[in-house]
């Protein structure tokens, strides 16, 4: 079963701050499996963790629901992502 539950988020947001896929510079969102965020990239199956506790909705996922995020999680590859700040603060060092 494909979780159906991903979250998107505006995309200024999470470049900044979360990061997007290291291959295409894209994010499909975020997924809560419990306590824990985790953006990942459908695509590439990559994911990446972002944190604990930082977002609302994970307190009201279901058994079955972290169940899917977890079998989905399983086979998808954890990558470092991009993130904007970090592309700034290389630029910034550069000049």
């Amino acid at each position: 079963m494909i979780p159906t539950n991903v979250m998107p988020f505006p995309e200024v947001q999470y470049s900044l701050r979360c990061g997007v896929c290291p291959k295409c510079g894209k994010s499909d969102g975020f997924v809560n499996l419990g306590k824990e965020h985790w953006f990942i990239c459908r695509v590439h199956k990559s994911k990446w963790f972002v944190g604990i506790n930082l977002f609302e909705g994970w307190k009201n996922q279901t058994v079955a629901q972290a169940e899917s995020i977890e079998l989905m999680l399983s086979s998808y590859k954890e990558v470092v992502p991009v993130r904007a700040i970090d592309e700034e603060q290389k630029v910034g060092n550069i000049i």
